[in-house]
């Protein structure tokens, strides 16, 4: 019976696109649940679910459920669901019936009154429930006023949904207003489909779009004891290149925070993002190169052997609407929509659950290289902000390669680079790398360096060296240390690669 009833639900939906479930097997021991999903199709409404002789009997409440008893809201049954859809949570994609978020905006148990009567009083066109969920308690009355002309029972009939006079009426004076959210992920916000009107619509030039949301925020150095009391959203710390994508009426602009063309370097990533539905918005995240533990590897992505990734993180822009004044969790759930369909090359970037020194924790256990704590209810805001902080568990530093020594065995390779730091108005010399170079690495820098070669030292503090060769500051690398020595000279340091992203005034000491 249940499997005939599930028919309609099957044929009007696509289960290689859709993550909506598939009706499986035989329908299992009922257990008197019911749920009510906040669906934004083509106009945003509630759909309740009953579990009824194993399916989910379904009814659309355009204005969603009211306390007051005298608000007696539309409902107009829908096709059953299979039981699964009691747990489904996600978008439904663009061109499959339903497109739009679909979230799990309440959820419990109920019965009929009296009990065991869900069929005689659904026959007979007036149900009436007693619901325990967490935002629906206490009486309600779903009454059938008009039949869709077929069988009983069948979609489109209109019914009425109201709440009874009992102890609990006019409990909450607006439950779909003060209680907006999923009580499962507690997303709040739900985005419908879009629109082929937005699609078709004249858009601007993708790097036009990128311009009104310039420039990035940039997190500042934090420390994990001041985050100790709560009210931040901790996410992984990649390392990789900072990367904002622009989506304008499919065409693509993908630039580093200084502006360089990220597109032709990284051709898969680019036709990926290109492909994402949608007329304009603006991603922001990090090009990264991940091992096979899924951890980010800076020199990976020098060299390749890596899975390269696009890893978003927020969203600024989205079809007309500047977001950077939205609060971080806003802007997040709005960024899930947007690539919920997505795959690799493509990702979100992880969250790590609970209070910062937890998260930190679990953060060194996993070998990551640290976090990226967010101030709950913050805005984005560009350039430094300490809404936004970094906790390293590994050290890193930005340098800008001033000189090198040749390599001691002779040829056309360096042995060590020469490195400096932005200190005041100008560098300050930083020390001497020599590990962390293949020898492809040793070459490839060494005819780069010859061209760039200058008489004598541009940098404060350079010592005296017979076989140094110095050269304008113009390459920027990043290494792996330990500490600083007292003479403000890197410890231990190894080369992890080049960064073309960024100018040498960017490298700043991180204390």
């Amino acid at each position: 019976m249940a499997k005939r009833r599930l028919e309609a639900y099957r044929g009007k939906r696509d289960f290689s696109r859709t993550p909506e479930p598939a009706p499986e097997g035989e329908p299992g021991e009922g257990t008197g649940s019911f749920v009510v999903h906040k669906h934004a199709a083509r106009r945003l409404h509630y759909d309740l679910r009953l579990e009824i002789a194993g399916a989910l009997a379904s009814w659309a409440i355009p204005k969603g459920p009211s306390y007051d008893p005298n608000e007696k809201r539309l409902a107009v049954r829908t096709e059953d669901h299979p039981l699964a859809y009691g747990s489904f949570e996600g978008r439904i994609p663009e061109g499959e019936y339903g497109a739009g978020d679909s979230i799990l905006w309440d959820r419990g148990r109920y019965s009929t009154v009296p009990p065991g009567q869900e069929l005689a009083q659904r026959e007979k066109g007036h149900l009436e429930l007693s619901l325990e969920g967490q935002k629906l308690r206490g009486r309600w009355h779903l009454v059938r006023t008009r039949s869709s002309g077929g069988d009983r029972g069948g979609a489109k009939e209109q019914w009425l949904f109201f709440k009874a006079k009992d102890e609990r009426a006019y409990q909450v004076s607006d439950v779909v207003a003060e209680r907006p959210e999923s009580v499962v992920s507690g997303r709040r916000l739900a985005r419908g489909p879009v629109s082929a009107r937005t699609l078709r619509a004249k858009h601007p030039a993708p790097i036009d779009v990128l311009l009104r949301v310039w420039p990035p925020m940039r997190a500042a150095v934090g420390e994990v004891a001041r985050l100790a009391a709560g009210g931040w959203l901790c996410e992984v710390k990649y390392d990789g290149y900072r990367a904002l994508a622009a989506l304008s009426g499919g065409r693509l602009a993908l630039q580093s925070r200084n502006g360089l063309d990220l597109s032709q370097r990284f051709p898969e990533i680019a036709a990926a993002l290109s492909r994402v539905v949608g007329g304009e918005a603006v991603v922001d995240g990090e090009i990264v190169a991940l091992d096979e533990r899924g951890i980010s590897r800076f020199q990976a992505l020098q060299h390749g052997g890596a899975a390269d990734r696009f890893v978003a993180f927020d969203l600024l822009w989205l079809d007309g609407e500047d977001l950077r004044k939205r609060p971080v969790e806003a802007r997040w759930e709005l960024l899930e929509s947007l690539l919920a369909d997505v795959e690799p090359p493509i990702a979100l970037a992880e969250r790590i659950d609970g209070p910062a020194p937890r998260a930190l924790e679990e953060a060194r256990r996993r070998g990551l290289e640290g976090l990226l704590a967010k101030r709950l209810g913050s805005t984005y805001v560009g350039g430094l902000s300490r809404d936004w902080l970094k906790l390293k568990l590994q050290r890193t530093q930005d340098v800008a390669v001033v000189g090198f020594l040749p390599i001691s065995t002779g040829g056309r390779a360096i042995g060590a680079l020469l490195t400096a730091v932005w200190e005041g108005k100008g560098l300050r010399f930083a020390g001497r790398v020599g590990t962390g170079f293949d020898d492809r690495t040793r070459r490839e820098l060494y005819v780069e360096l010859e061209k760039a070669r200058i008489e004598r030292p541009s940098v404060r503090g350079a010592p005296r060296m017979r076989e140094a060769h110095w050269c304008e500051p113009k390459l920027v690398g990043q290494i792996s240390f330990t500490e600083w020595t007292g003479d403000r000279l890197l410890r231990q340091p190894s080369f992890q690669g080049l960064r073309p992203d960024k100018r040498p005034e960017e490298c700043r000491v991180e204390e």
